[in-house]
């Protein structure tokens, strides 16, 4: 069998609840060994509920077994510490003081530490697992999530501990190429990097965003829509979306219709095409419904439950599903996040506490990695999922190239929310190509990469290329299935040139599979991923949210898959080749649904806002803004008074009133209000850019020994490092660059925006 990429990785594991035991559960996925020691009376996480059925009597969570299969159990006061290469906590620094799991005493035995907390590892407290409404309404971004009147939506399930555990992964492996003693993850940090295409509106345009409700007028057909067995997601955002939806719904001449063709101009038009197209949906089942779409250029996905999950053929071809063992029972759930020889992890059972013995110190074990900022990655990426990758790494110091070529190039220079998303004042730049530069989703997402555009296309193009392959570490790809392929750039040609290079695949349904060529957007991702299937009021039965959030949880589990490979690469001197699949990093944040409907064969239950098992969870209105309020015990019957009474009092003193109550709260701001806010004001970074100038984006999810690191500079702009890049990196002379930028194999402009229909009147 082959090497996974992790193995040789000792990560002893305390933490508790879902975020540190996720990030412990992907890394035993990638080979590492993962040794957990739980607390007296057990992880709380073995008895979480997860919707409104209690567990029965010694039944083990269907969380839990989520979290923990494939990772040994050994009891505290067996361990040593000294045996592990990094330890994962969920504890804050002011009660790991004195302790063994203090940051000073592992680092005396070369042991590293990783925390995730919900605040962050300064803050007085953890948090639990009931604290994720209180996060999500931290971060802001609920304040434009939602229907106008009702209150303000959350994502299902414990999204913000998800991300964060999937951070933590990714610092698990960080942290060993660097000189620090500690990285520590917040739940709040991490979800505001999951939500920064909000921030990227509202910290660059400075306008105010309106609700869009259930299906956003931008980008109609959209969300969730209801056919004869379920709900369907289609997209409509390319042209070709629209013109494949027009024959199929029989209204072939709307194809071309100008006030329709264009899906900025449809919104008045909105209850004609809901006239034309609801009868067509009720008549078709969503499997018949995503059946044209994967015999067509139609981008749609159907709304998928955890029982369609377990029957899925495409689920079932990759192999992403199989057997857990729990001391009870065998159920099926997610066992292999990731694609790659020697995957998934042999061992999937789930231990009763302190099952195993500990292992035996090791004086001979020393991992020799690279310094992290001697590392240098390729990023082949589009829009947000594949970016995401380099936004949250390169402020630890990796060097990240984007390619880029002159056509397509990355839609998101000129993706933008309102007119064509010029901050105020700077409405000009529409007129020349610094309006390419000047978009806020496009900064956001791309700060400290350097730029190279290169025409794959053509020979002399790919050369240069590999020649930049020769002398890099890795590439990270985000298109279709077919695109590396077709350009002759597959994982042996690459090793051919560099016999140690690493490569991530991230199509949106992975690289094989029945459902390998379909296109997948964030919204369909959401609808066959399990989130939309819980997402909503509880009035609903199934919801797409409009903040793309499937392309962060890719570009999470697309960064562990990348730094496995490097760790891989440095230990065995051998390049590997990782497919991660958006649509399977999607189900990793529902995992527990899964097994609830293997065990029991029932989908897990809607909750709204609520938060599984605590008795208060909600959101009270107060005098001027939503407040977002959890209690239990006694507490909560205090607090029930109180939201009855709750606009009696503003925000600020509402929080007042249910904290002197015994519960806890945090005000609804929104993206434009929280960045002045004292949760995430701490959180933002000032950029400078030479064509808007300075700006304010979000910062790094990470401190690292107390400190968080800043972006090292701006995103790039188009063609800025081609020629640095290929002379110092590739290692090309400067008669060949001149030659090849004469040719046009490398470099170039961009058409004015005015050709691609960009105007400002």
């Amino acid at each position: 069998m082959a090497t996974p990429p992790l193995h040789g990785l000792r990560v002893i594991e305390t933490a508790t609840g879902i975020s540190g035991p996720y990030a412990g559960r992907l890394l035993a996925c990638l080979g590492a060994e993962v040794v957990k020691v739980e607390p007296n009376g057990g992880d709380p996480a073995r008895n979480q509920p997860v919707d409104d059925f209690d567990l029965a009597e010694d039944e083990l969570s269907p969380l839990f077994v989520h979290l923990n299969a494939g990772k040994f159990n050994v009891n505290a006061e067996e361990i040593d510490a000294s045996w592990a290469d990094v330890v994962l906590a969920s504890d804050v620094l002011i009660d790991l003081r004195n302790s063994q799991w203090d940051p000073e005493h592992l680092r005396r035995h070369n042991t590293r530490l990783v925390t995730t907390t919900a605040w962050g590892a300064d803050a007085s407290t953890p948090g639990c697992i009931a604290d994720e409404l209180l996060v999500q309404t931290a971060t802001g971004f609920l304040g434009f999530n939602g229907d106008e009147g009702l209150e303000p939506l959350r994502l299902p399930g414990w999204q913000s501990q998800y991300i964060a555990g999937g951070l933590a992964a990714a610092m698990t492996q960080t942290i060993l190429r660097t000189d620090a003693s500690h990285i520590d993850v917040s739940w709040l940090g991490a979800l505001l990097t999951a939500t920064e295409l909000c921030y990227a509106d509202a910290l660059h345009c400075q306008r105010v965003r309106s609700l869009v409700g259930a299906h956003p007028p931008t980008a109609f057909p959209s969300g969730a829509i209801k056919c004869k067995d379920g709900h369907v997601a289609p997209g409509s955002i390319r042209p070709i979306d629209w013109e494949m939806q027009c024959l199929f719904y029989g209204i072939p001449e709307w194809i071309d219709d100008p006030e329709l063709r264009n899906r900025l101009r449809r919104q008045p038009h909105i209850p004609l095409i809901w006239e034309k197209i609801a009868p067509w949906y009720s008549e078709r089942t969503k499997r018949e419904i995503f059946d044209l779409a994967l015999e067509s250029p139609w981008a749609a996905g159907m709304v998928m439950t955890p029982l369609d999950a377990l029957m899925d053929p495409h689920l079932e071809a990759r192999g992403y599903l199989g057997e857990i063992v729990t001391p009870e029972e065998t159920v099926t759930g997610a066992v292999r996040p990731f694609k790659a020889p020697s995957l998934p992890v042999v061992d999937q059972r789930v231990r009763v506490v302190g099952e195993d013995k500990p292992p035996s110190p090791d004086n001979e074990h020393h991992l020799r990695l690279r310094p992290f900022d001697d590392l240098k990655v390729i990023e082949m990426t589009i829009s947000w999922a594949g970016p995401y990758v380099g936004n949250v790494l390169s402020p630890l110091g990796i060097e990240v190239i984007k390619i880029e070529s002159t056509a397509p190039f990355d839609g998101f220079r000129t993706q933008r929310p309102y007119d064509h998303g010029m901050r105020p004042g700077q409405e000009h730049l529409v007129h020349d190509n610094r309006f390419y530069e000047a978009g806020g989703l496009f900064n956001a997402v791309n700060k400290g990469k350097k730029d190279c555009v290169i025409n794959l296309a053509s020979d002399e193009g790919k050369s240069a290329f590999l020649e930049l392959v020769r002398n890099t570490d890795g590439l990270v790809a985000n298109f279709s299935a077919h695109v590396l392929p077709q350009l002759g750039l597959d994982f042996s040609t690459l090793t051919d040139v560099n016999p140690r290079f690493v490569v991530v695949r991230m199509p949106a349904f992975g690289v094989d599979g029945p459902y390998c060529d379909a296109v997948g957007y964030g919204s369909i991702i959401e609808a066959m991923g399990g989130i939309a299937h819980r997402q909503g009021y509880e009035h609903e039965e199934a919801r797409v949210s409009n903040i793309y959030f499937p392309d962060p949880t890719a570009g999470v589990h697309a960064a562990n898959a990348l730094l496995a490979g490097l760790f891989h690469s440095d230990t065995t001197g051998h390049g590997i080749e990782i497919d991660l699949s958006q649509h399977e990093a999607m189900w990793q944040h529902s995992g527990e649904a899964l097994i609830l409907a293997s065990r029991h064969g029932r989908n897990i239950g809607r909750m709204g806002n609520r938060e599984p098992g605590i008795d208060v969870a909600t959101f009270a209105l107060t005098n001027d803004r939503w407040v977002a309020v959890v209690a239990t015990g006694e507490a909560s019957k205090l607090v029930a008074e109180l939201l009855e009474r709750s606009r009696e009092w503003s925000a600020s003193e509402f929080v007042d009133q249910v904290e002197a109550s015994g519960g806890k709260a945090e005000v609804c701001w929104d993206p434009w209000t929280a960045p002045n806010e004292r949760r995430v004001a701490p959180r933002i970074d000032r950029v400078d850019h030479p064509i808007t100038g300075p700006m304010r984006h979000l910062a790094s999810p990470f401190t690292v020994d107390g400190f968080r690191p800043r972006p090292i500079k701006h995103a790039p702009l188009f063609d800025q490092d081609t020629d640095e890049i290929l002379a110092t990196i590739a290692g090309l002379d400067a008669k060949t660059i001149a030659g090849l930028r004469r040719d046009g194999h490398i470099g170039g402009e961009l058409p004015p925006p005015s050709e691609l229909g960009f105007v400002y009147d």
